[in-house]
């Protein structure tokens, strides 16, 4: 007897049947779907394909490398920037630069016994929030020696002093006229006069530079060590004001005292008065 696809499928052969199709067509669809995977190939890649992703994989391992290269070339500059804030004047350390930059050069000078004429003001300038430039001009005028000294004194102080800029030029001399035991009696003016040549000098003029490290935290602590101290002068004030304001009037009558003591020194006096009359009246008539 002839069997339905329905009658069919419901017996054990045609389940089974059923689904081994199934199964052959599910792998069929897996297959056609996958077969494009996301690197571009195929699960069964040509050597086309393989050369394209090895490829990518140079192309990504050069990025990397000049990465990392960027990132050791940073962690270099980093590390020569930390090494180069140690010679740097730091004013936690070294002082404020306005008033200890010119304290060095004035030493300087003062060790190479030359003659500073003139010491300009501390000028700053910022470069970022960390750092700021510090310049200072100076003038000397003595022999060269001295000046030379003095270049070497101010290669010598710490934190070193970098050279903005040094200028150095002759200064004009004049021949002085000497006259006495040397000029003989009687002889020319010409011979009589002696002209002496002095040393010459020299003009130096400058400008030294320093950069001046100030850590971000170091501000906000300044600020607030300068407001406690500004509150606490305040209060200072407040208390000995009352005081002094108090003690004002107490002048008159220290004033005054020593003239109602006056009468009283004098009305002292004059029962001693009489007492010494009394006495030499007596004497005078026993004399008698």
């Amino acid at each position: 007897m002839k069997q339905t696809p329905k009658q069919f499928f419901a017996t054990p052969a045609g389940k089974l049947t059923l689904a081994v199709v199934a199964m052959v067509l599910c792998w069929t669809i897996l297959i056609v779907y996958l077969s494009k995977t996301s690197a571009g190939g195929t699960w069964f890649p040509s050597e086309a394909d393989m050369n394209h992703v090895r490829q990518e994989i140079k192309n990504d391992t050069n990025k990397l490398n000049a990465a990392n290269a960027d990132l050791d070339a940073f962690e270099a500059l980093q590390d020569k920037y930390e090494d180069s804030l140690a010679t740097y004047w730091n004013a936690d350390r070294d002082g404020e630069p306005e008033t200890q930059l010119r304290n060095l050069i004035n030493d300087a000078a003062q060790n190479a016994k030359a003659n500073l004429q003139t010491l300009g003001s501390v000028r700053t300038s910022t470069i970022n929030t960390e750092l700021s430039y510090a310049d200072l001009d100076f003038t000397l005028v003595d022999e060269y020696s001295k000046v030379i000294r003095f270049f070497a004194e101010v290669e010598k102080c710490t934190p070193r002093l970098s050279w903005r800029r040094v200028e150095l030029r002759l200064e004009p001399t004049r021949a002085r006229a000497v006259t006495g035991p040397g000029g003989r009696p009687g002889a020319a003016a010409t011979t009589a006069t002696a002209a002496t040549t002095p040393a010459q000098m020299f003009r130096a003029t400058g400008q030294v530079r320093v950069i001046k490290y100030s850590p971000a935290g170091n501000a906000a602590g300044k600020t607030a060590t300068g407001a406690k101290t500004a509150t606490t002068a305040a209060k200072a004030a407040a208390t000995v004001a009352p005081a002094t304001k108090d003690a004002a009037p107490e002048t008159p009558a220290a004033s005054s005292q020593p003239d109602t003591k006056q009468p009283a020194a004098a009305s002292s006096n004059t029962p001693a008065q009489k007492d010494a009359a009394s006495a030499a009246t007596t004497n005078k008539e026993n004399g008698k």
